[in-house]
């Protein structure tokens, strides 16, 4: 199904309900820890969890990607799950949050496929996509560990 399959974890030093909580602001836009990678903006509904909601991402790079998220299932401080609505990949990513000794245990499934024109699956051949997504997703993973350092 998907062209692409990749999950990356992380264990963070906060509960599930902080670190969650932490995820949804970034999505909406309210904080910029994942910054300079990646940032977020809520375009539709009234939070990230929200059934429905769209989230705007630009992943910053050379060149950036521009892509929507749509919220299709949420249970608080367990997991999120999006379906990539627009942009250049089609495809779900699922957020887990797991209690471990105080800690969390996140991880971020992307299973996707490029949706764009010729172009883009050109181009697909020669970037490593799967180590730019991982690069991507665990520069997020430290920047949520300074951002709630910082906080406590």
């Amino acid at each position: 199904m998907a062209k692409y399959d990749i999950t990356d974890e992380a264990v963070i030093n906060a509960d599930p309900d902080v670190v969650f909580s932490a995820l949804l602001a970034e999505l909406e836009g309210k904080t910029s820890w994942w910054m300079p990678k990646q940032s977020s903006k809520l375009r539709t509904g009234d939070a990230a969890d929200q059934i429905g909601a769209l989230i705007d991402v630009t992943v910053h790079g050379k060149p950036s990607t521009k892509f929507t998220e749509k919220t299709i299932e949420a249970k608080k401080n367990e997991l999120l799950r999006y379906q990539y609505v627009e942009g250049p990949f089609r495809g779900e990513g699922l957020w887990k949050f797991e209690a471990i000794e105080g800690n969390t245990k996140v991880s971020y499934r992307w299973r996707a496929d490029l949706a764009g024109g010729l172009l883009l699956r050109i181009m697909g051949l020669f970037v490593n996509v799967p180590k730019a997504h991982s690069d991507v997703i665990k520069a997020g993973f430290e920047g949520l560990k300074e951002h709630l350092k910082k906080q406590s």
